[in-house]
């Protein structure tokens, strides 16, 4: 049985996350947060200086004393239960810039003065583009201890060693399969990325905004054979955007903001949506409303994230510690369960630092599908990396994704 069934809500009542909806939405403001930074924010009480500053001030000490750490990163790497720790032992002030995609990232990379960063989080995809601009330093497996750990995938995963050279470890992924209200929709009915075209769910479907997963997740949908989802030929390409608006007339919201998601989730204004587990787990929040997600038996698009040192780096050794830190299985069950979102541990030893409810809530716990596998382990065999397009400019793929959104 290829279906992944991941109820995030069951029956009983569930302890843990289980936060008022004030404090839900406050912790799930991901994209309003990243899009209002025009600084780097401290996790310490000194203030941050200006990119400017930062750049030209050499190896950057705070008042205390304290050498400043700077990281360009998506949200949940900078909450204090995941940075703090390393911060206290370091003796160091942790500065974060948050993004929201892999452009954004690029952009604020590019807009800043050389040196502003010390340390990258970036999607797998995006490395290699980073590794082009020269922004990011070789990273050497035998300073990582902790890769011996690591789930098969993401202890030689292609996209972090462009080349054949390690220039990211694994810190958190994920994957964009069907989310979907219980009340609404039957686990046994959320098969396949078909059932985003039923006539029933007419304006009742949210998109996260982005061009890479939902095409890719589309490129699943018709050609689940396809090894690389982004290897298309031209005609290929077309059928995925057809596709796309063929289930057009069942999207009411595509949004960028996670917080318009979950809330569309709790309000009902939405019952289903390829934004996978990643987004509505925070969802757990509201227990009158159940939420599930499944990797249909097709596939569905894996998102991955990595920590890299930054090549203009005023602190590369205290990077080169920070990035070590991620890959420890502490703070990856931190980082799994970050209020800004969730995701999995590409350290196996994660496990065993979950409760028994946060193993529930993220799919460490037996697939009764797959016997002798977890949840996890099932969800990622039917997933696939998100890649760039191989065969077109991205520019073509864009395109054809914003006709798409204004069909």
């Amino acid at each position: 049985m290829n279906q992944r069934y991941n109820p995030l809500v069951t029956g009983r009542e569930m302890t843990f996350s289980s936060l008022s909806r004030r404090r839900f939405i406050r912790y799930s403001s991901l994209a309003a947060g990243a899009l209002a930074a025009t600084k780097l924010t401290s996790c310490g009480s000194s203030p941050a200086p200006t990119e400017t500053e930062a750049a030209d001030a050499g190896e950057v000490v705070a008042e205390g004393g304290d050498k400043i750490l700077r990281i360009l990163s998506w949200s949940g790497y900078d909450e204090p239960e995941i940075i703090g720790p390393f911060e206290e032992e370091m003796g160091v002030k942790v500065e974060f810039k948050t993004y929201v995609g892999g452009e954004q990232m690029l952009q604020f990379f590019n807009q800043s003065p050389p040196g502003t960063f010390d340390g990258i989080i970036s999607d797998g995809e995006y490395v290699v583009k980073l590794m082009e601009l020269g922004a990011i330093t070789p990273l050497t497996a035998a300073d990582f201890p902790n890769l011996s750990d690591y789930n098969a995938v993401y202890k030689e995963f292609p996209a972090f060693s462009p080349e054949g050279k390690l220039m990211a470890v694994g810190t958190r992924f994920g994957n964009y399969g069907i989310a979907f209200n219980t009340k609404f929709l039957k686990p046994e009915e959320v098969t396949s990325w078909d059932v985003l075209a039923r006539e029933d769910l007419k304006g009742k479907v949210g998109f996260f905004d982005w061009y890479l997963p939902n095409m890719g997740n589309a490129s699943l949908a018709l050609f689940p054979d396809n090894p690389n989802p982004y290897d298309l030929t031209d005609d290929q390409l077309v059928q995925v955007k057809d596709w796309l608006v063929k289930i057009k007339p069942n999207v009411t919201l595509i949004t960028p903001n996670i917080q318009d998601i979950t809330n569309a989730f709790i309000n009902e204004s939405i019952v289903a949506g390829p934004v996978g587990d990643w987004l509505i787990q925070n969802a757990i929040a509201d227990g009158k409303t159940q939420f599930a997600a499944v990797v249909p038996k097709e596939g569905a698009i894996r998102w991955s994230e990595g920590a890299t040192v930054a090549a203009q780096s005023k602190n590369p050794e205290l990077a080169l510690e920070w990035a070590k830190y991620m890959s420890t299985p502490e703070v990856q069950a931190r980082l799994a369960n970050a209020k800004a979102y969730k995701g999995l541990a590409p350290n196996l030893k994660a496990v065993d630092h979950l409760s028994e409810a946060e193993k529930e809530l993220l799919g460490y716990i037996p697939d009764p599908a797959n016997p002798g596998k977890t949840i996890m382990e099932t969800q990622l065999g039917l997933t696939r990396a998100r890649q760039l397009p191989v065969n077109q400019p991205e520019q073509a793929w864009q395109d054809y994704y914003n006709e798409f959104k204004t069909s």
